[in-house]
């Protein structure tokens, strides 16, 4: 018996085009892995999106170089979980975008046309928003495709 809406065999199942929020914080790592076991094998797609706050150079004095650490650490993050997709046999890039990030992750899942958006809870913002961090709220709020928040 076949249900409607199957996904057919299991090597159809999984999600074809996933967009994962990443600022190297716990829940975000915790929501790329998800990503990773959501993906459909051999033919999902993940897009691994770092948005960078405005330019920092105005509201803190700091050097080049400690300016660049954090995104560098981002990045080399990124790109290990962009080598983790292909041994599992998907395809996977890493995207950096400025502004407000819910903004910029919705922006990327549409452009993409995304079948998920995966991020985590809280990111690296306000502490006092302990169960939904406000790019969360915002992505949840205005996305057009299921978005999973990881704790």
């Amino acid at each position: 018996m076949t249900e409607t809406g199957s996904t057919g065999p299991s090597d159809e199942r999984g999600i074809e085009r996933i967009v994962v929020g990443f600022d190297a914080s716990p829940s975000s790592a915790r929501a790329s892995r998800l990503a990773l076991a959501l993906a459909r094998p051999g033919s999902g797609r993940i897009w691994f999106v770092h948005v960078s706050e405005a330019d920092r150079r105005m509201a803190e004095p700091l050097t080049d170089e400690e300016l660049d650490a954090p995104s560098r650490a981002v990045l080399r993050a990124m790109e290990s979980l962009v080598s983790e997709a292909k041994s599992r046999g998907l395809q996977a890039v890493t995207l950096t975008r400025e502004g407000p990030a819910a903004d910029a992750l919705l922006g990327v899942a549409r452009d993409v046309k995304a079948g998920l958006i995966a991020i985590g809870t809280r990111g690296r913002g306000d502490p006092s928003r302990v169960l939904l961090g406000s790019v969360s709220a915002h992505v949840v709020a205005n996305a057009h495709v299921p978005v999973m928040v990881v704790p």
